[in-house]
């Protein structure tokens, strides 16, 4: 029996979805390929694979898609892993490096400036290193493990530990969480990627098998994130506490209104095109 192609994003926090896949029972059932989000995106619109984690913003600009009912890389308050860094207030931003990686979170933070500021800010891309992004642009958008090692790193704003990141001034850097901005402005949870197949899949029984490698993650977060902090640098305790109280893995109803919501805002401020209705497998 052939194996579904799947593509699934490297950051820490799109492991627990995949765990039943990458360790657990499920790995006779597909064939998996690790990328960055606007990798997973292009492999999934070029049909490259049969399924893939995509960013939520994806959804709208690849035909045919469908979205997995049940699973999604969200948050409810606080994400910690998707952060605007700035030497100055928001309203005096006018040009943002941002992770080369990264779609859903640039359109997240355009309507944030849009919507909080009524400002438009050049964006640019960019490699993932902070300081070399501040230092020809007034803020930073990075994300990911990128951004969660900033923020173990900075938990408090220390101008000692900043000097190298601040081109001008002697007050620490400004760090602003976007999913609390959102919360803000909307109330709602934010959806960063889901699972979405390719136009023309129909395999209902990926549905079932993907929200079961999400439990299996779940259940599993204290060893995922020992493992992983070992790999990335970091503390166990902090890992786990983002796995368990930022992340959030559940479309539920909530989900599906943020997600709708973010959609309207993105083809208001010209982010999309228009607005494509919602279609699950």
């Amino acid at each position: 029996m052939a194996k579904n192609k799947i593509s699934i994003v490297k950051y820490l926090n799109s492991v627990p979805l995949a765990w039943g896949i990458l360790e657990d029972g499920l790995a006779d059932k597909f064939d998996p390929l690790l990328s960055t989000p606007a990798e997973c995106a292009d492999q999934l619109a070029h049909r490259s694979v049969d399924a893939g984690l995509i960013p939520s913003i994806e959804f709208q600009r690849i035909k045919g898609t469908k979205i997995i009912p049940g699973v999604a890389i969200a948050s409810r308050n606080r994400v910690q892993s998707v952060l605007l860094i700035s030497e100055v207030p928001l309203w005096r931003v006018r040009t943002v490096a941002h992770d080369k990686g990264s779609r859903t979170s640039v359109a997240l933070a355009k309507i944030i400036f849009h919507d909080f500021f009524k400002t438009k800010p050049e964006f640019r891309p960019a490699d993932p290193d902070v300081a070399n992004m501040l230092a020809t642009s007034d803020a930073a958008l990075i994300i990911g493990d990128t951004a969660l090692k900033f923020m173990e790193d900075h938990k408090n704003p220390d101008i000692e530990k900043q000097k190298t990141l601040v081109r001008q001034g002697s007050e620490p850097l400004e760090v602003f969480d976007l999913m609390e901005r959102w919360k803000v402005l909307t109330g709602l949870p934010f959806v960063f990627a889901f699972w979405a197949v390719r136009e023309g899949f129909n395999d209902s029984a990926l549905v079932d098998a993907l929200n079961s490698s999400r439990d299996l993650g779940v259940a599993n977060i204290p060893a995922i994130a020992e493992r992983h902090a070992e790999q990335l640098g970091m503390k166990k305790e902090f890992l786990q506490e983002y796995l368990e109280k930022n992340m959030y893995y559940y479309m539920d109803r909530t989900c599906v209104d943020g997600l709708q919501l973010f959609y309207d805002k993105a083809a208001r401020i010209g982010a999309i095109k228009s607005v494509r209705k919602l279609e699950f497998l």
